[in-house]
């Protein structure tokens, strides 16, 4: 069983949020089918039962999935520390005075309806029925929310979310952008301390998130997507002291005049524009990201030897002259440098690198053809040179599909292969000091193969994304977050 952290006067008010004791269900239904039993399924998966007491509300079943189910709240003979709400509005007022009477800790309403439709006695509605739980000292996550990720706890909201738990946490107001960005960060080996999407924010708002996230040792990067910014004072205070302990990536919706609309009727927030956001990200130190794959790949860069990057020299090592030829454009146009390559470099490299088919001027083409020393070697050579800060380079892969049966020889050669290649990449980053960046070119069959890769990659420190440009604007990004941050504690 995970050790759960002290939840006693001296911890920071919402610790109990993310490590609740028992959990209950309100309104799960024994139809299979729909979100509100996709939270059922999803704590089943991630084996919070295991960890802590799960009860169902529900009085019209026994049991569902082989958990008792009760006809109240009040009908739980133990503690109850959190509530889901999965029932309709209508429903609220009567889980509103149960968990009142139950003394619980926290409610998370996954039930939507409320202030996000405009509708001003909805939002009347919403505004009395959180102040009834706040009053009496229940913490409040959303409405129109998918609520915590903690898989410390074995807490989630959808299935197939990584249960082993790592460093990076979550900050959602949509809960279908949270559930992409921990499972798209996931594919890439990122794992996280927290997830959470808290919707209209009615009590909890990003603010709180983060006054508590700046102090959590679990947590060593916080990347977050927002709709709206609600209490602008509280807000900026909460990201600054955030970001002067801990890499920020932040994303907000709504910056346009459609997307502004968008975010109104979505969450009910009203968003702010583009200058001014931009300007509280420099001023406060975090990053912003202006796509859902920047967000990913500035996440990447923070958590692997990317965010190690001194300057903006760039070797490209890669299979191809025309990929060459756009890379360097690419590279060129974030702002990063393609410097020719040294004349001792030159020489180095032609101890080992054929004339023929070949060329040795940055971007460098060495045309290994799956040789892996000479990949590696041209990798370490370059990487030397006093004019080149970091190496992108491409693999001389020799594997052209993944073997159907993970358990088979194939596979285990496959993961051989992978690990050669990994454990040569480490080593020359830690014999240069250098970061070097894989671009996983994706051809035919090998989609997955390259996916294997860069798991193996991500768990050396090895950033690995699926072209150049979005390589070199995460590059960029950190070079141009460092300039920025003068003045603030160094992070990297």
């Amino acid at each position: 069983m995970a050790e759960t952290p002290n939840n006693d006067e001296t911890s920071h008010p919402l610790e109990k949020i993310f490590h609740p004791r028992s959990t209950a269900l309100f309104g799960v239904s024994s139809n299979a089918k729909g979100m509100a039993s996709g939270f059922l399924t999803s704590l089943l998966e991630h084996k919070y039962h295991e960890r802590a007491p799960l009860y169902i509300i529900n009085p019209k079943v026994d049991q569902i999935s082989g958990i008792k189910a009760y006809g109240s709240l009040l009908d739980i003979p133990d503690p109850v520390d959190h509530v889901i709400s999965l029932v309709p509005e209508r429903v609220v007022p009567a889980l509103v005075e149960q968990a009142i009477a139950k003394r619980v800790n926290s409610v998370h309403f996954y039930t939507a309806g409320f202030s996000e439709t405009g509708d001003p006695d909805l939002m009347d509605l919403e505004k009395r029925l959180v102040g009834q739980l706040t009053e009496s000292g229940i913490r409040v996550i959303g409405p129109n929310c998918m609520g915590l990720y903690v898989p410390q706890e074995g807490l989630a909201f959808m299935n197939g979310f990584p249960a082993e738990a790592g460093n990076v946490a979550v900050v959602s107001q949509s809960g279908a952008n949270a559930g992409d960005m921990i499972h798209g960060l996931g594919r890439r080996g990122v794992r996280f301390s927290k997830g959470i999407s808290f919707g209209n924010g009615a009590d909890l708002k990003a603010h709180h998130f983060f006054d508590y996230l700046a102090n959590d040792s679990q947590t060593e990067v916080v990347t977050a997507y927002l709709e709206g910014v609600q209490e602008g004072t509280h807000f900026f205070n909460a990201v600054k002291a955030l970001a002067a302990n801990k890499p920020v990536i932040l994303l907000k919706g709504g910056l346009t005049a459609a997307g502004a609309r968008a975010a109104q009727s979505h969450t009910g927030s009203l968003a702010g524009e583009i200058k001014i956001f931009d300007a509280m990200c420099r001023q406060a130190g975090a990053s912003r990201a202006v796509t859902m794959d920047d967000l990913h790949d500035f996440t990447v860069a923070s958590t692997t030897t990317l965010k190690d990057i001194k300057g903006k020299g760039v070797a490209l090592v890669s299979g191809g002259g025309g990929f060459a030829v756009l890379s360097a454009d690419a590279i060129a146009m974030a702002g990063l440098e393609v410097p020719p390559t040294p004349d001792s470099t030159k020489e180095k490299l032609r101890e080992f690198v054929p004339v023929a088919g070949t060329s040795i001027n940055n971007p460098i083409d060495t045309n290994p053809g799956g040789d892996i020393e000479i990949w590696a070697n041209t990798i370490e050579v370059v990487a030397k040179s006093t004019n080149i800060d970091v190496v992108f380079a491409t693999l001389p892969w020799s594997s052209s599909s993944t073997p159907d049966d993970e358990n088979s020889d194939d596979t285990r050669s496959l993961e051989s292969e992978i690990n050669d290649y990994v454990d040569r990449l480490s080593g020359i980053q830690d014999r240069t000091e250098k970061p070097i960046v894989m671009l996983l070119r994706q051809r035919g069959d090998n989609r997955n193969s390259s996916h294997m890769f860069g798991l193996a990659a991500y768990k050396a420190g090895i950033p690995c994304f699926a072209t150049v440009n979005r390589a070199a604007r995460a590059a960029a990004e950190i070079l141009d977050w460092r300039e920025r941050r003068k003045g603030l504690p160094a992070l990297f």
